[in-house]
C-alpha cells in the first residue's frame, strides 16, 4: 500500500481509504511541471523530422491545443477539490452544534459504557413476546432482554450484563428486535439507538457523529435534543 494511502474504518467496521491522490479529482501533479520538457519534445520532432516530408504545422498547433486544453481542465478540477474541501468544513462546523446533545438514530450497533446502553425500537402491531438479543463482536448473544409488546415505539437500558450477570466490556455491541405476535408471526419493527454525541468529523467525504466509540453517520439521525441539566431547589 502506498505510503500516502491509510485504510480505517470510519463507520463501525466499514473500511474506505484516504490519502491517495489517485482518489482526488487532480489525480496527479499539474503539467506545469512537465511543460518544460513538452517544449524540448516538440523542439526535438521539429528538429528530426524528415526535410522531403515535413510535419503539417496544424499538427504542432493541435498537439499544443491540445496541453493547453488539459492543462486548464486540471487546473479547473484543482479548484473543484478546493470547492469540495471547503463544502466539508462548512458542514463540520455545522456539526459541532450536535455535540453534547442527545440524538436518535438508525443503527444496530449500541456503544457499552460505565452507564449501560439505551436501545430503541418500535413495533408496528400490538406483539405477544418482544426480545432484544445483545451480540458481542462474535455474532454471540450475550443478553436477552424482554422488551414491551404494545404498538408503537420503545426504549429499554440495558445494564451491560450477560445472561449470568457478569459485567461485560465497555466497546460496540449489536442488537436485534425479534417481536411475534399470537401466532408466532414475525412483526414489522424499527430498530434505533440513541445516545449523547461526544464529537464530529469528516470520513471519506461524509459527516459522522460519535458517541463514544460509536460512529453514526449524521443522515441516520432521526431526533436531536437538547440535554437538561438537573436542577437542586434552594435550601
Amino acid at each position: 500500500m502506498d505510503a500516502a494511502t491509510q485504510t480505517h474504518a470510519p463507520v463501525n467496521g466499514v473500511t474506505y481509504k484516504e490519502g491517495s491522490t489517485t482518489g482526488s479529482l487532480t489525480g496527479g501533479q499539474s503539467l506545469n511541471d512537465t511543460f518544460d520538457m513538452f517544449l524540448k519534445l516538440l523542439t526535438t520532432q521539429l528538429k528530426n523530422q524528415d526535410p522531403l516530408d515535413p510535419t503539417d504545422n496544424n499538427e504542432f498547433v493541435n498537439q499544443l491545443t491540445q496541453f493547453t486544453q488539459t492543462e486548464s481542465a486540471l487546473n479547473t478540477n484543482t479548484k473543484l477539490d478546493s470547492l469540495i474541501a471547503l463544502q466539508s468544513n462548512n458542514q463540520l462546523s455545522s456539526a459541532l452544534d450536535y455535540v453534547g446533545k442527545d440524538i436518535r438514530a438508525d443503527s444496530i450497533i449500541l456503544n457499552l459504557d460505565d452507564n449501560g446502553s439505551d436501545v430503541i425500537y418500535a413495533l408496528t402491531a400490538n406483539a405477544s413476546a418482544t426480545e432484544i438479543k445483545i451480540l458481542d463482536p462474535n455474532g454471540k448473544t450475550v443478553r436477552t432482554l424482554q422488551g414491551s409488546t404494545s404498538a408503537g415505539q420503545h426504549e429499554i437500558h440495558w445494564d451491560g450484563k450477560d445472561d449470568n450477570g457478569n459485567v461485560l466490556e465497555n466497546g460496540l455491541y449489536a442488537f436485534s428486535v425479534v417481536a411475534k405476535d399470537k401466532d408466532e408471526k414475525i412483526i414489522q419493527t424499527a430498530q434505533g439507538i440513541t445516545g449523547t454525541v461526544s464529537g464530529v468529523q469528516i470520513s471519506n467525504g461524509s459527516v459522522i457523529l460519535t458517541m463514544g466509540e460509536l460512529e453514526i453517520p449524521l443522515d441516520s439521525v432521526q431526533a436531536v435534543t437538547q440535554k437538561t441539566t438537573p436542577t437542586t431547589g434552594s435550601s
